[in-house]
Order: structure tokens, then C-alpha cells, then sequence
């Protein structure tokens, strides 16, 4: 599987790569900001992605909408509480 890393946090993104590695997949990224993540998923089949939501300030939604989009699957983690998240990425709450 292709898994692009959509994380801002260095030691967090290079830990992502290296277990997606040695799990036999191959990891995209890690980008730490979206337009080269997008440039990416333009030029590059993908599988699934993992997913920060605060890249420096900025939410990084609009990559997780062109993921529905594309119906591919995503996992998005965060310290943030689940109603940071629009509804429209994470319908189910409780």
C-alpha cells in the first residue's frame, strides 16, 4: 500500500515512515504542509493516508475532503477533541 503522512511534527512523521516501512508498504511525504501533499496525491496512486490536523495553524480538512472524494480511506489523529473535526469528515460522534 502507498500511505502518504500528512504530519508537521518531525520525529512524529519520520516514526509514521519507518513503521509503514517496516510494515512492507511504502510511505508518501511526509509533508508537513498541503501543497505539496496535493501536488502528490495528483501525480501518485494512494492507498490510504494519515492525517494531523494542525500543520503550523492550518487544518489540514481540505486534504481529507479531496480523500473522500476519492473514496480513499483516511485516519486522521490529533490531541485535539473530536469536535474539532467537521462533521463532514467524522460524521459518527459519542
Amino acid at each position: 500500500m502507498r500511505i502518504v503522512i500528512i504530519e508537521d511534527e518531525y520525529f512524529i512523521a519520520d516514526d509514521l515512515a519507518v513503521e509503514i516501512r517496516r510494515s512492507g508498504h511504502q510511505p508518501i511525504g511526509p509533508f508537513a504542509e498541503l501543497s505539496p501533499a496535493f501536488h502528490a496525491a495528483a501525480s501518485a496512486a494512494i492507498d490510504a493516508a494519515l492525517l494531523d490536523v494542525d500543520l503550523h495553524g492550518r487544518a489540514s480538512f481540505e486534504f481529507a475532503d479531496l480523500l473522500l472524494n476519492k473514496s480513499i480511506p483516511f485516519l486522521i489523529y490529533t490531541g485535539y477533541s473530536r469536535e474539532v473535526i467537521p462533521s463532514r469528515i467524522c460524521p459518527v460522534r459519542g
